[in-house]
């Protein structure tokens, strides 16, 4: 068999390798020192002014974008407004039909204070997207060919697009995870940072409120939001991202991993806070949305009654199951308000686990006046506020505003306070005490009472099948 042609050199293709490699667009970060970068091209511009910049090198043309953004001065249009010219219209252009690998040199540090630079408002900077968008095609290359499909997919270098076009992209795919979907567009991981970045996150937060009822939307943005290395609840977008996560789930159950996350999220230590508690700690709610705050406030007072609940349970208390119907009962139907415990001695003890594991379980300590084995449960339904003793106490009920009624979200309380003050009259002035017992919990006899007095007072009503 006759060879024709001899096989090229090993080294041919290592050279044919590397040439292709100059033009691979990989996933290249931006330089840390952009901000000195373009203090210096000032510099350099200015020195240069009078010599119509004729002794420039090309490296301080291709490092002009570095240099259009300086903090505390004038646009760089402003103050030297024939070499940007000279740039856009010469400079520019000529590189980028040289070679892909001069495109990719010349292209970088646009498309990096493209991005660090992201303003939707700024005219300024809508005329620096509407030049980099023009002349990417006069570009070729694998770098401007991935400018070029992120512009015609993604609309990217259009400020007034953009961060929606990539936000609803980024929402749809959301199961790919952030991080795949920045590799799959050679986005460097820091992107997110950008004030491109932040755009298009605020985009995201501005999507059709119902699509963060899907089970993963919200830990999604959850996950997104702690890019920033700053918790949300400190940044200017606090009051949008808590009613985009918050305010869906108004009239909606989450499933309980969720709701547990959601809960973790805003009132952990160094996020919104609690809720329930007033003070400059917990600043971070306000202007946050009723329905938002409403929602929060609903899963918090769930934990306190399901925590009241596992109490009794696990300081053995008799009638603990009718309590938990006959609440929950009320809870389920969006009609409890607030919720408060104060723990006993035996209780605080056995609990501590309970405690640490369900933030949402809001209590304070029993501190004298009762049997160590007692706890008290406050509740808010309508306009009265109910204490619900445990084991053999009886139920109270006052009107809210009463002065004499108690007070949510004391780290203490003591029970003769509790009982001191006159309650409400459950038995219309049958009984020569006011409280109700909780007599024949088996037949319904103390939760028939209880409801008919909450729907008397109250106007709402619950079935015997609900509350039996």
């Amino acid at each position: 068999m006759t060879v024709l042609f001899r096989p090229l050199p090993q080294g041919m293709q290592l050279l044919e390798a590397a040439v292709a490699a100059m033009d691979d667009p990989g996933i290249v970060p931006p330089p840390q020192d952009m901000a000195s970068i373009g203090e210096r091209m000032r510099r350099a511009y200015a020195r240069s002014r009078a010599r119509g910049y004729a002794d420039l090198s090309k490296s301080e043309k291709r490092k002009l974008p570095f240099a259009y953004w300086v903090e505390s001065d004038p646009v760089l249009s402003q103050v030297e407004p024939d070499l940007v010219r000279q740039y856009w219209d010469k400079h520019l252009p000529e590189a980028l039909r040289a070679s892909p690998r001069s495109a990719k040199r010349w292209l970088a540090p646009l498309f990096f204070v493209y991005c660090e630079r992201f303003s939707e408002s700024d005219p300024f900077f809508k005329d620096f997207a509407a030049k980099l968008s023009a002349l990417i095609s006069l570009a070729s290359g694998l770098y401007a060919q991935k400018m070029l499909d992120l512009n015609q997919s993604l609309g990217f270098f259009n400020p007034a697009e953009a961060p929606r076009r990539i936000a609803n992209y980024i929402f749809i795919n959301r199961s790919k995870g952030l991080d795949h979907l920045l590799l799959e567009r050679q986005l460097w991981p820091a992107f997110l940072h950008t004030q491109m970045g932040a755009a298009i996150f605020k985009a995201a937060l501005a999507i059709e409120s119902s699509r963060f009822r899907d089970e993963q939307a919200a830990i999604f943005m959850m996950d997104w939001s702690g890019r920033g290395g700053v918790h949300i609840a400190k940044t200017e977008l606090r009051v949008q991202f808590a009613n985009a996560l918050l305010a869906p789930w108004a009239g909606h159950r989450p499933p309980d991993y969720v709701r547990n996350k959601l809960i973790d999220f805003f009132i952990k230590p160094g996020g919104y806070g609690d809720p329930r508690f007033d003070g400059h700690k917990h600043y971070q709610w306000d202007g946050v949305s009723q329905q938002a705050r409403g929602v929060i406030l609903h899963w918090l007072t769930g934990d306190t009654l399901r925590g009241f609940m596992k109490v009794l349970n696990i300081t053995a208390d008799e009638i603990w199951l009718y309590r938990q119907k006959f609440w929950m009962a009320y809870y389920e139907h969006g009609h409890i308000d607030e919720a408060w415990m104060a723990l006993g001695e035996d209780a605080w003890r056995k609990s501590v686990s309970l405690r640490r594991e369900t933030n949402g379980m809001g209590c304070g300590r029993l501190d004298g006046g009762a049997a160590n084995n007692q706890s008290v449960l406050l509740l808010k339904i309508g306009d009265l506020v109910f204490t619900e003793w445990s084991h053999n106490g009886s139920l109270r009920a006052f009107k809210e505003g009463n002065p004499n009624a108690p007070r949510f979200y004391q780290d203490s309380y003591h029970g003769t306070d509790l009982r001191a003050a006159t309650s409400l009259d459950f038995h219309d002035g049958q009984n020569q005490r006011p409280q109700l017992p909780h007599w024949h919990s088996d037949k319904g006899t103390w939760q028939r009472t209880a409801r008919d007095f909450i729907r008397r007072k109250t106007g709402v009503h619950i079935t015997d099948a609900e509350i039996l």
